[in-house]
C-alpha cells in the first residue's frame, strides 16, 4: 500500500508537466494575443488618395482605407512581418512592417523589396508571397540592421544613377506628408529624375539595379543577415551602367 501511495503522487506530477506543455503549445500556436497598429502614407509623389491597404502576415491580415492625403491605421492581430500592398486603380505599390509602427508605401519601398530580395537570392513576388512560411524572409524582414543597410543601399544606388540624396534614408518609416518638403519632395525629383514611371513603380532599369545590388551586397557580407553598406553602394555602380 505504501508503495502505491507513492506511485500516485508521481503519475499526477507526470499528468500536470503533460497538461501545462499542452497549453503552451496551445498559446504560442494562436499568434498575437493583442491587437497592434501598423500605419503610414502611401504616395508616388502624389497621395495615393483613399487607396486600399492590404496586409498579410506571417499570422493574421488587415485591410483599410487610407485617407485623401495616403494616411492610414490598420489596427488588428498579427505577428510580423506583413507584406503591405497599397492599391489605387491601376497603381499598386508594396511595402512590409516588420512589427508595429509606421510604415510607408511608396516607390522606395518597393525598390527596397527589390534589394532585399537580391540579398536573399529571390524575386519580390516570391519574398512577398513566402513570408507567412519562410524563415529566412521573416527573419531578414525583422532585422532592423538588415533592413537600414538595405535603404542605405537604396539611397547610394540613386545618388550614382541619378544624381538624387535622399532627405532621410529611413524611408520606410519616416512620417511625412505629401506636398510637403522631405521624403514627398524625394519622391518628386526622383520622378522628375526618370527613376519613378507613370505608373508609380520604379523603373526596370532601376529595380534590376537594385536586385543586382542586393545580392553583391549579401555575397560582400557573406550571408543574407549581414551587412548591406557601403558594398550596396558598389552594386549600384554596376548597375547604373545598364541605365
Amino acid at each position: 500500500m505504501k508503495l502505491l501511495n507513492v506511485a500516485m503522487p508521481r503519475v499526477l506530477q507526470f499528468g500536470s508537466v503533460a497538461l501545462a506543455t499542452g497549453l503552451l503549445v496551445a498559446c504560442g500556436g494562436g499568434g498575437s494575443s493583442s491587437n497592434s497598429t501598423v500605419s503610414g502614407t502611401a504616395a508616388v509623389g502624389a497621395a495615393m488618395a483613399n487607396a486600399t491597404i492590404q496586409l498579410s502576415c506571417k499570422n493574421g491580415s488587415g485591410g483599410v482605407a487610407a485617407n485623401a492625403n495616403g494616411a492610414y491605421s490598420a489596427t488588428f492581430k498579427f505577428d510580423s512581418p506583413c507584406a503591405i500592398t497599397a492599391t489605387s486603380g491601376s497603381i499598386a505599390i508594396h511595402s512590409f512592417a516588420s512589427g508595429a509602427g509606421n510604415y510607408n508605401v511608396t516607390p522606395l519601398t518597393q525598390l527596397l523589396l527589390s534589394y532585399i530580395a537580391g540579398q536573399l537570392g529571390t524575386s519580390v513576388d516570391a519574398l512577398l508571397a513566402g513570408i507567412s512560411t519562410n524563415a529566412s524572409y521573416q527573419s531578414a524582414l525583422t532585422n532592423s540592421t538588415l533592413i537600414s543597410n538595405a535603404e542605405n543601399g537604396v539611397a547610394q544606388l540613386l545618388s550614382k544613377m541619378y544624381g538624387v540624396t535622399l532627405s532621410t534614408n529611413s524611408f520606410l518609416t519616416a512620417s511625412f506628408t505629401p506636398g510637403q518638403p522631405g521624403a514627398d519632395a524625394d519622391l518628386d525629383a526622383l520622378m522628375s529624375a526618370g527613376a519613378i514611371g507613370s505608373d508609380g513603380q520604379p523603373v526596370a532599369s532601376l529595380t534590376t539595379a537594385a536586385q543586382a545590388a542586393g545580392a553583391v551586397a549579401a555575397g560582400g557580407a557573406g550571408s543574407t543577415s549581414g551587412s548591406a553598406g557601403p558594398t550596396g553602394g558598389t552594386g549600384g555602380t554596376g548597375g547604373s551602367t545598364t541605365r
